[in-house]
């Protein structure tokens, strides 16, 4: 028989999964979410945490604009510790592309981005340490940070908890379950859940549940993005700002522990296809060196860096590496919240108010989810944005 849960079901316990439920149990509702593993074992628990605002679509800046000003104060607005450091962004092109960066700021600034356009020298006074000869120029956002993926899964499921919402490990839905076109509940590696409303939002996992539901041929690809780390020279104690490279296509990330994180922001990237449940989670020796030569370029005194063990992770990849958020068409009382594209993490804060908006038809937060539905693609209304870095959205 059955188990009467709550009134909404959450599948997944990564950072998009425990700030829907904490939305909901906000809202005042019942709600059960559902993990295979532990928190945070997916996608969320090996994000760089990045939390920026650097958007080329109005909406996604947006999104990121509200969500930085949770994750800044997150303790006050949420509770509790998600491991919060304000570093600072730069993001620099090539001459070539200044123009392009210009109106992308000029849109940020009008959604209320706090953000500059800096020329070589000045970014220098920002960043002594870079080569700036083959640099146009970078947009600054001085507001920009990083957090920690596991700290903040918790804190979210944490508050949960304590709004009544019960959190549930080791319990792995096989199937959404459906009668007559709606949602009744799922299926679970620990007996059957029933509940009106269900939240996918199982990150790489997610497309492979929805089609359990009778949902086909949802564009999402899973691909394995790798992290170098590198230990800085004493030369470069001090902690330095997210780096997105665009002429080069990689960025860095400093960390405690006199660390710095590396990874590719190419596009190229979702070809890098792999089983969700099997693939390596370590990082490949030619990815080391990769990494290594285009942080030396760009600041040269990484040179004497040592590399450290780095690791791999997910990215459920869409078409135009935005997500889907939106109800799921012919199944009523399903939600869908995927796709992330590697942008999950920061876009949380938001897309767990927009998740509760969509699951109780209450609209609270004030962007439109709309444009991530599923239906977009079959429409031919993909979410684009300025730039040809796709993969920054």
């Amino acid at each position: 028989m059955a188990q009467q849960t709550a009134d909404f079901i959450v599948i997944g316990g990564g950072i998009t999964g425990t700030s829907a439920a904490y939305q909901l149990a906000l809202r005042g509702h019942r709600v059960t979410l559902l993990e295979r593993r532990y928190l945070a074992a997916g996608g969320t628990g090996r994000t760089v945490g990045l939390v920026r605002t650097h958007y080329s679509n109005e909406v996604t800046a947006q999104m990121a604009q509200r969500a930085l000003g949770v994750w800044r104060d997150f303790e006050q607005t949420v509770g509790g510790d998600v491991g919060w450091v304000q570093t600072g962004a730069l993001f620099i092109v090539a001459p070539h592309d200044l123009d392009g960066l210009q109106a992308n700021i000029d849109m940020q600034r009008a959604v209320g981005i706090n953000v500059e356009l800096l020329d070589p020298q000045a970014l220098l006074a920002v960043a002594p340490y870079l080569n700036v000869e083959d640099v146009g120029g970078g947009a600054y956002e001085p507001d920009s940070g990083v957090a920690d993926g596991a700290m903040a899964t918790t804190a979210y499921a944490e508050r949960a908890k304590a709004l009544g919402a019960t959190i549930l490990q080791d319990v792995e839905v096989t199937a959404i379950c459906a009668e007559a076109g709606r949602v009744t509940g799922v299926a679970t590696t620990k007996g059957d859940f029933s509940a009106p409303v269900v939240i996918n939002a199982a990150g790489p996992w997610g497309a492979r549940l929805a089609e359990t539901a009778g949902i086909r041929d949802i564009p999402v690809e899973n691909s394995r993005h790798q992290v170098a780390v590198f230990q800085r020279p004493e030369s470069l104690a001090e902690q330095h700002p997210f780096i997105g490279d665009f002429i080069q296509g990689f960025y860095l990330r400093s960390e405690t522990g006199l660390l710095t994180l590396s990874g590719s922001l190419e596009a190229s990237e979702a070809a890098n296809k792999v089983d969700p449940d099997h693939f390596s989670e370590t990082v490949d020796m030619d990815f080391n060196i990769d990494m290594a030569e285009r942080t030396e370029h760009r600041v040269p005194a990484m040179g004497e860096a040592q590399i450290r063990k780095g690791w791999a992770g997910l990215y459920d990849v869409t078409p135009d590496w935005h997500p889907i958020i939106g109800r799921m068409p012919g199944i009523e009382g399903l939600v869908c919240a995927f796709g992330f594209s590697g942008s999950g993490f920061k876009m949380a804060p938001v897309t767990g108010e927009m998740i509760a908006d969509l699951a109780t038809g209450d609209r609270q937060c004030p962007i439109d989810p709309h444009p991530f539905r599923l239906e977009r693609f079959a429409e031919g209304e993909l979410v684009e944005g300025r730039y040809s870095y796709s993969i920054m959205g």
